[in-house]
């Protein structure tokens, strides 16, 4: 199976995952274009085979799985999140119960080290921003 066949002419504006395009993935089966989607915000999950939709769920778990038939053939696409701190949500898909591929995306490319430092630094500057909150609703109400 080859993972880059004709481009879509939305290929190119949804390659990145971002909070307003979520993630999508692109896979190519002998001439059927299956396309997965999934909402980086609200965990709607669509599932499209040459552009028509054949599954749509809202997901808030981990993992989540999508069989559809076409053809003759059974498919199933399974999303699964694997790495929190970089938002990390790989898609793969499966023919007639067989593995044919993987595509993972992530909204912040970064390492696991460099993900814990910034949510360290967002931690630190809550604490003081509501340390200083707190002083000052203190002060103007006493």
């Amino acid at each position: 199976m080859e993972n880059s066949m004709t481009r879509h002419k939305m290929d190119t504006t949804m390659e990145m995952a971002t909070i307003t395009n979520g993630y999508w993935y692109y896979f190519d089966d002998a001439g059927v274009r299956i396309t997965a989607h999934g909402s980086g915000y609200s965990g709607q999950e669509t599932v499209y085979v040459n552009d028509e939709v054949v599954s749509d769920k809202r997901n808030l778990g981990m993992k989540s799985s999508h069989e559809f038939c076409h053809m003759g053939n059974d498919y199933e696409v399974r999303f699964q999140i694997t790495n929190l701190l970089t938002a990390t949500v790989a898609c793969a898909l499966y023919k007639n119960g067989e593995y044919v591929t993987t595509e993972a995306k992530a909204y912040r490319n970064m390492d696991g080290k460099s993900a814990l430092k910034l949510i360290s630094l967002f931690f630190v500057a809550g604490l003081i921003f509501g340390g200083l909150a707190a002083w000052l609703t203190h002060q103007f109400i006493a």
